[in-house]
Formats: structure tokens, C-alpha cells, sequence
């Protein structure tokens, strides 16, 4: 099999062979720059940090989950899409760890929901319905009734402890949005 000669000019071909460099370092810069970055987030959330909590406005499922969380630092509204959970609730409040130094650098804590006025939720019984447990993620999954109403939910634990499928346990429902509802030991 014979190659066919190009109808490349030196200048074409030496252009060419630019763009594809240039394409190159791209790809390779890209990779480079995510370590570093995460990095960096890293560096300053385990330095020089402070908690406090940020509600869930808004949650995109499109190509994967984005949770699109609010919070204020010292009277400023930080904003922050982070790939998230899709268990999460619009109106759900959470702890969250942010950079002292740059309060735009966040970390959230799917375990520790914050509610913020406990008179809103009832106390009622659930029974666990599965366990999912791995060196990231700890999720406990949970059906209860509320006023004739059927509801599954999945939270974030710390750590899943005794808790076995079957077991019934107490728990915290929202009156005026049943579906979110936590673990009683997680409050």
C-alpha cells in the first residue's frame, strides 16, 4: 500500500504541526491545573477554616447532580454549584466548612443537616429499608408514613453503627414538606 504525498505547503505543515502542539500542552495543562487546584482547597480547608450552614436552592440533574447551595460569611452571600447528591432537598439546610482566607472555598457536609426551627418537624417512626456503606459515603435508606402518605428517604450518616434493614427507628419529619426528613440521631 502506497501513502499519498500531502498538498501541504512547509508553511500549512508548519502550522499544523503548532496547532497540534499547542492542543497538547491544553490537554496536559488541564489535568495539571485540577490537581493543583484541589490542592490548594484542600490546603485552605483544613488550615484556616469556619462552619457555618448554607441552604439547597436548587439541584440539576442533567449530566450528573449539581447541588447549587447558598450561604453567608460575615454578612456576604457566597454561592457555590458543586457536584452534590441527588437525595437532597430544595429548602434542606446543612453544616458547611469554608476557607477563612477565601470564603468562597467550601466543603459540605451531607451528614450534618441543620434545622432551624425544630417546631416545624414532628417526631415519627421510620423502618430502615437498605444500607449503603463504602470508604466515601455512608447512606441509610428509610420508609415512614405521615398523614396516610407513604414516604422513602436517604440520608448521609457519620456512620451507620447498629443500625440493621428492618430496624424501626425514630425519626424527624417536616410538617410542611414531608418528604425531607432525618434520622433523629442525626440532629
Amino acid at each position: 500500500m502506497k501513502i499519498e504525498k500531502d498538498n501541504l505547503t512547509p508553511e500549512q505543515k508548519k502550522s499544523a504541526y503548532l496547532k497540534i502542539l499547542l492542543l497538547g500542552i491544553i490537554i496536559c495543562a488541564f489535568p495539571i491545573y485540577n490537581h493543583y487546584n484541589n490542592q490548594t482547597r484542600e490546603k485552605l480547608l483544613s488550615k484556616n477554616f469556619e462552619f457555618t450552614f448554607c441552604e439547597i436552592v436548587g439541584i440539576n440533574t442533567y449530566k450528573g447532580v449539581t447541588n447549587h447551595l447558598e450561604y453567608t460569611v460575615n454578612g456576604e452571600k457566597y454561592e457555590t454549584r458543586r457536584l452534590g447528591v441527588s437525595f437532597v432537598k430544595i429548602g434542606e439546610f446543612y453544616k458547611i466548612k469554608y476557607s477563612k482566607s477565601n470564603p468562597e472555598i467550601s466543603e459540605i457536609d451531607y451528614s450534618k443537616p441543620v434545622i432551624q426551627n425544630i417546631k416545624e418537624y414532628n417526631f415519627e417512626n421510620g423502618i430502615v429499608t437498605e444500607i449503603f456503606e463504602n470508604e466515601n459515603w455512608k447512606i441509610l435508606t428509610f420508609i415512614y408514613n405521615y398523614k396516610n402518605e407513604k414516604y422513602k428517604r436517604k440520608v448521609a450518616l457519620e456512620k451507620i453503627g447498629k443500625l440493621k434493614k428492618d430496624n424501626k427507628i425514630e425519626i424527624l419529619v417536616n410538617k410542611v414538606n414531608p418528604e425531607i426528613s432525618y434520622l433523629a440521631d442525626q440532629i
